[in-house]
């Protein structure tokens, strides 16, 4: 036998026809014997054989059929025109290729895009270095499945002959693995906000960045990232609930009803989202809505008691207390703990002042557990609507002992202080409130006014302050803080908060007169003035200073006008009469200065200053002997009246008058 000389890629050898038919047949046997599993047919065995025959004895280049490989330690193959899957978690080698070129000698395999040079042949790939190749390279075509950056291609000497590609799955882990090596969470952000913005159309990247702003509590920026996402995949359940989440956050209850409705439409059997459902509805008062989204998570999940819980307060809500209460008592039945649906239903009772039935609930609750706060306060709470305050303070003792914290419970103990008139110790409960809760207006409020009602001023303008704060349209707290700042002689802080009680709608009396006051102490007497002109209706001592005022600014009229009104309070008060007297006769009116003094005397004949006046008007009037009369008299009963000296004065001016008419006649 002749040794063969084989045959060199791309060189053709004419031989007879007897040996081409005898190479071919030999090739087949080979082919059949060496690679059974990769045909299928009668007829692929032909064309394989046709093949053989033109790359052996034709020098035709060889066809390519499959990759040999092996992917996490399991063999597989990979056919003309398929494509290889891979992800970060794999790891694949090619063992060999299937072709035309039995022995393989002319064969070589490249991996390209993984930046190697070498034949891959027996080299270990790790999808978790292609996947980072991709990432940091970061031009990803849009979508979580990247085809074309990645292939195997198949050389035969230098005749490239088949192409595979490698698509590279990536998955929100790989996001997420890729963003926390970036360093701190502001360049992790950066990145993936970038991505995001390159892959218009991937809901994994905006997955991780939602769960970001999520645990940074950044709602709003979470929100919108899962719209997006629904954007992109409208059917996306996850997204959709966690969207609903995040919307009852925000305080949306329409877009969370709305997506919940969606949601329970796709998997009408999901529990939780009908019982989100529920609370949704719940939050915007419709009861009913949410009782039937309840009851449908009930139905699915009978045994979640909180959800049953919430189904028998949303029936309470709806003014069904009787399926309430059937509720409540199937969970007492069958709950390893009975004492939540105890304790919700005593307060059922309490809110509709059944206080026995409530005692009963509550204590139920306690023989469970002894050291639940929340029942003995809420018991207090009915033993002080049936009066028995004893039993009241002891479990608001006790509930303020086993939560010290708690400022309802607090607050509540404050309140049964100040009932009893304990002030101090009312005052010690409520400033324990504002330990834990500094804005609590009702707690700001009581002690406002129980260190304004102890005279506590400087307490109560602290607390006061605080409270003006909270509340800047509520006149009331104004008026409070306008008096104790009087108090504390802080006069025109005092008056700017009389003055904005006053804007805001305060109709007592009194602020007019403290803010009158406030300016006297300013030395603003017309805005004083001003001031109690404006007190309806006006006692004595107001319009008496108001006709003071009045007569030194030489505003008689209004002086008299005021004057009159004292006299009509006080009819029979002789210095009322006077007072008016006194105002005519300033007027230039001596006539009717002696009318009123007159009317004065009536009432009151032992007062020298009106004798006095009364001489001064018939003075004026040139009536000379009732001068010195009504002069006498206030002599008589004050020797040192003021008016002593015009005695002897007018004695001697009657005298001439009669010398002067005795010589007449």
């Amino acid at each position: 036998m002749r040794k063969s000389t084989g045959y060199k890629i791309g060189f053709g050898k004419k031989i007879p026809a007897i040996a081409a038919a005898g190479t071919a047949a030999l090739v087949l046997f080979l082919l059949l014997a060496f690679y059974p599993q990769a045909f299928r047919t009668a007829g692929f065995y032909v064309q394989r054989g046709i093949n053989a025959f033109a790359y052996y004895v034709l020098g035709d280049r060889p066809h390519f059929y499959c990759l040999v490989m092996e992917k996490n330690a399991s063999d597989f193959r990979v056919k003309a025109g398929e494509t290889l899957d891979v992800t970060y978690r794999d790891e694949f080698v090619v063992k060999s290729v299937a072709s035309d070129d039995l022995s393989g000698k002319s064969v070589t395999v490249f991996l390209e895009g993984a930046g190697s040079q070498r034949n891959a042949f027996g080299v270990l790939f790790r999808g978790i270095d292609l996947v980072d190749n991709l990432l940091t390279g970061g031009e990803i075509p849009e979508g979580t499945e990247t085809a074309g950056v990645y292939q195997i291609v198949v050389y035969a000497a230098r005749d490239k002959i088949a192409v595979v590609p490698v698509r590279v799955v990536l998955t929100p882990q790989d996001w997420l693995r890729f963003a926390k090596s970036r360093g701190n969470s502001g360049e992790q952000e950066e990145y993936l906000k970038k991505v995001a913005a390159r892959n218009r159309e991937d809901a994994g990247v905006r997955k991780i960045l939602a769960g970001i702003y999520l645990q940074q509590n950044r709602i709003g920026e979470a929100a919108k990232m899962y719209e997006e996402i629904l954007r992109i995949s409208p059917g996306d359940v996850p997204a959709m609930k966690e969207l609903a989440r995040v919307s009852v956050r925000l305080g949306q209850d329409d877009r969370a009803i709305d997506l919940l409705t969606r949601l329970t439409g796709i998997q009408a059997q999901d529990a939780e989202a009908q019982a989100m459902l529920g609370a949704a509805y719940g939050r915007k008062n419709l009861w009913d809505q949410a009782v039937e989204s309840y009851a449908r998570a009930v139905k699915m999940d009978p045994e979640n008691y909180p959800v049953r819980l919430l189904l028998a307060q949303a029936f309470e809500k709806s003014h069904r207390n009787d399926a309430a209460v059937e509720q409540y008592r199937f969970i007492i039945s069958h709950s390893p703990d009975a004492a939540p649906a105890w304790l919700a239903m005593g307060d059922m009772h309490l809110r509709s002042g059944q206080y026995a039935q409530a005692i009963e609930s509550y204590t139920r609750v306690l023989a469970i557990h002894p050291k639940n706060a929340a029942a003995h306060a809420n018991l207090a709470t009915a033993y002080a609507a049936q009066g028995k305050a004893k039993e009241e303070m002891e479990h608001l003792q006790k509930a303020a002992a086993l939560s010290p914290d708690e400022p309802v419970i607090r607050f509540n103990l404050a309140a049964a202080y100040e009932k009893r008139q304990r002030t101090s110790e009312a005052i010690r409960e409520y400033t324990r409130v504002l330990k834990s809760n500094p804005d609590d207006a009702d707690a700001l409020a009581r002690l406002a006014d129980l260190t304004f009602q102890s005279k506590q001023y400087d307490q109560a303008v602290r607390y006061y302050e605080k409270l003006s704060r909270i509340h800047p349209q509520q006149a009331s707290v104004f008026a409070r803080l306008g008096f104790a700042r009087g108090e504390l002689k802080q006069y025109a802080a005092s008056a700017e908060d009389y003055e904005k009680a006053l804007r805001l709608g305060a109709k007592d009396q009194t602020l007019y007169y403290n803010l009158a006051f406030t300016y006297t102490k300013l030395g603003r007497e017309k805005d004083a003035v001003r001031a109690y002109e404006k007190i309806s209706p006006q006692n004595k001592k107001i319009l008496s200073i108001l006709a003071d005022h009045y007569l030194r600014e030489k505003k008689y009229a209004q002086a008299i006008k005021n004057y009159e009104k004292i006299s009509k309070l006080e009819p029979k008060k002789a210095s009322s009469w006077a007072a008016l007297g006194y105002a005519w006769l300033a007027s230039g009116n001596p006539d009717k200065a002696i009318e009123n003094y007159l009317q004065a005397l009536k009432y009151d004949r032992e007062d020298d200053e009106i004798y006095a006046n009364l001489g001064i008007a018939y003075e004026k009037k040139g009536l000379y002997p009732e001068a010195l009369k009504a002069y006498r008299s206030a002599y008589e009963i004050n020797p040192e009246t003021r008016v002593a000296s015009r005695i002897p004065r007018l004695r001697i001016q009657l005298l001439h008058k009669k010398d002067d008419k005795g010589s007449e006649s």
